[in-house]
């Protein structure tokens, strides 16, 4: 008896649903799709829950927001994916004409989509860390870094961040093996001419919706942007919208375009000329007098915000002896750094002269002598100069920069004749002795000493050593390295009391950039806000200056407080006898300006502007006010682009344009 119980309209209805379900290769390509975006939200979620001290230090931190940026983000990731998995749909939509190369145009589809993921996926995982420490995402200065010193780089890498690059590599070979099962699930190298016309429409639909999804499943009238991204005043949260790889591929493909055009270079050098009271030559002359100093020091001090300070509202203790220095000496309490990364700081403190955007200022532009003021008592004999580093010479081309702008000698890892295994050299107290005993040895020949110390242990990936005097609070690793280099640093200074040439040396202790640790205004403040002391405590009486003060300033105060003369052809200024209403500063996406009322930021890739009433009470503080003051965000505006464009212009002129002129 025959049991079959299938009715004509059940048949009817298998076939229509057989001519629905997408076939094989439509199969594949979705699924794939499907579980990459949720593969980046994971990694987005990730993000969030590790940065959680950010998100609840902003405002616009509730679960709605959280949310919200989460949804933006999977339409950030699905505009992404779709993008890149068009390329095996049309692989193997050809192969279904071109059957002669099937199989090949199967297995092209298969790795490309694998291959192209796996890299974006790679991309994802490891700016995680890179977001951590920099507060932006990866971009092509992270590229530049690695390719100054790969070696450096490398023990960076392998030293502070295994455990992330072991995730990287596992993540992307476990996402690389499911495509390739899922492909052979699906068995999309096996042919069959009879669903060729179904996958030919589902193809052409799918490529159809990408005009849809590359616009976040929206109809906008462009696809999604960074502008995207800003969806409320928590820039935690904006920058979680994100997804880090199109981004990167985009700082890393203009960044071949190795110049600053920002704005016409007559205007803002006429700009910059009238602000700072200079004629056409932009040099000022700074006469000698007398004056208690023949030394100075100078301490640049690793990543070392300002914002850790105690009088800044931070109850940690973690720099107890600066905070104490700080009373004794003559402190500026609103000085911020040109940009986020070491060699604007090194850039900005030697040549007194603004960032570079997201360019690097030790490499690129023309590579020469900047005049700069080292370099100007240097060659009249007057000072000894000298530059100290922990690590290798050739990292961020510190060597080659330093050559040129008028120091002598540069002490770096292999000159202290103690071998260390740590990423970043020696330890920072290694150093601190080193200058100790070349500065005694210049002095009992008569020579008058000008050095610049960097110090390193306050860096990622954070290995603060175990000795004698030093017992830290903290058990966490970078909380004790802030601690270390404080004490290393108080212990230089009470080592050099002990010195006669103590009383005739001006300290000068900084920072190259601040660390993000709070969360704020577009542009984390805390990475830009810097400490800046004068201390010789002999003859500087404690004082605390609340005017606006900028890294381009620390080398020209610093040397005329020490009665040198010098001319002046930079955009740092002597906080002594004049001051300043802005303080330019740069990220790699956004570049701002800084005065004691406002905060203006503006993203040049978006095209949009961020202005902070610094006066606000409470919250309000944090909210973007740029279009109830357009006159202030267009004269802010103005003055940040001027100054870096102008900044640009000037050191990059080839010495034969000079010559000529």
């Amino acid at each position: 008896m025959d049991n079959d119980t299938t009715t004509p309209f059940t048949q009817r209805l298998h076939a229509l649903r057989r001519r629905i379900i997408p076939p094989r290769p439509i199969r594949f390509v979705l699924w794939v799709t499907v579980v990459s975006v949720a593969i980046f939200s994971l990694v987005r979620i990730a993000l969030v829950v590790r940065n959680l001290e950010l998100l609840n230090s902003g405002i616009d931190n509730s679960l709605g927001w959280v949310l919200r940026s989460l949804w933006v983000g999977v339409r950030f990731d699905i505009a992404l994916v779709t993008k890149i998995m068009a390329l095996p749909l049309i692989l193997l939509g050809t192969a279904l004409y071109i059957r002669r190369f099937d199989r090949l145009f199967a297995v092209a589809a298969t790795w490309v989509g694998a291959i192209l993921l796996s890299i974006s996926l790679m991309v994802d995982i490891s700016n995680i860390p890179f977001f951590e420490y920099c507060n932006s995402h990866l971009n092509a200065v992270a590229i530049s870094y690695l390719t100054t010193d790969v070696g450096q780089a490398a023990s960076m890498i392998t030293e502070g961040y295994l455990i992330c690059i072991c995730i990287v590599i596992i993540s992307a070979t476990i996402f690389s093996i499911f495509v390739v099962r899922m492909a052979r699930h699906y068995r999309i190298r096996e042919f069959d001419g009879t669903y060729r016309m179904r996958t030919t429409i589902y193809a052409i639909l799918l490529l159809g919706l990408l005009p849809v999804t590359s616009r976040g499943m929206s109809f906008k009238t462009r696809p999604m942007h960074y502008a995207d991204a800003i969806i409320s005043n928590n820039n935690f949260l904006n920058q979680v919208c994100l997804n880090p790889v199109e981004p990167f591929i985009k700082t890393i493909i203009e960044g071949n375009e190795r110049i600053i055009d920002i704005m016409d270079s007559k205007v803002a050098f006429d700009y910059v000329c009238q602000s700072m009271g200079r004629d056409e030559s932009f040099t000022t002359h700074v006469e000698a007098k007398p004056s208690p100093w023949r030394n100075i020091v100078v301490i640049i001090q690793e990543g070392n915000s300002a914002e850790r300070l105690a009088r800044e509202g931070n109850t940690q203790g973690l720099l107890p002896n600066l905070d104490r220095m700080i009373e004794e000496g003559l402190y500026f309490e609103n000085t911020y750094s040109s940009s986020t990364h070491t060699c604007y700081g090194i850039y900005g403190i030697v040549a007194s002269m603004p960032p570079y955007m997201d360019l690097h200022p030790l490499k690129d532009g023309v590579q020469k002598s900047h005049g700069t003021i080292y370099e100007q008592v240097y060659e009249r004999g007057d000072m000894t100069t000298l530059f100290y580093i922990t690590h290798r010479p050739e990292f961020d081309n510190v060597n080659g920069f330093v050559a040129m702008q008028g120091f002598e000698r540069l002490t770096a890892e292999d000159d202290y004749g103690v071998p260390s295994e740590k990423t970043w050299g020696v330890d920072d107290h290694i150093m601190y002795d080193r200058a100790l005993q070349d500065i005694d040895k210049e002095w009992q020949a008569g020579n008058d000493v000008a050095a610049v110390l960097l110090t390193c242990s306050n860096h990622r990936p954070f290995d603060a050593p175990t000795m004698e005097g030093f017992t830290p609070k903290s058990s966490d690793a970078e909380e004790e390295a802030i601690e270390y280099a404080d004490w290393a640093m108080n212990r230089f200074i009470e080592m050099a009391k002990e010195r006669e040439w103590f009383d005739e040396t001006l300290f000068v202790i900084t920072s190259d950039h601040g660390r993000a640790f709070t969360e704020d205004y577009i542009m984390n403040e805390s990475i830009f806000h810097i400490p800046l002391l004068f201390y010789s405590p002999k003859h500087i009486a404690p004082e605390v200056r609340s005017e606006i003060a900028s890294q381009a300033d620390i080398t020209p105060t610093a040397f005329a407080m020490m009665g040198k003369e010098y001319d002046n052809a930079t955009m740092g200024i002597d906080l002594m006898t004049s001051s300043r209403e802005y303080a330019v500063f740069t990220s790699v996406t956004h570049l701002a300006c800084r005065s004691s009322e406002w905060l203006y930021a503006h993203d040049p890739d978006a095209k949009i502007d961020y202005l902070y009433d610094l006066n606000a009470e409470g919250e309000a503080r944090y909210d973007n006010v740029a279009e109830e003051h357009s006159e202030i965000v267009e004269t802010m505006r103005h003055h940040a682009m001027a100054t870096i464009q102008a900044g640009w212009d000037i050191h990059n002129t080839p010495a034969s344009e000079t010559e000529n002129e």
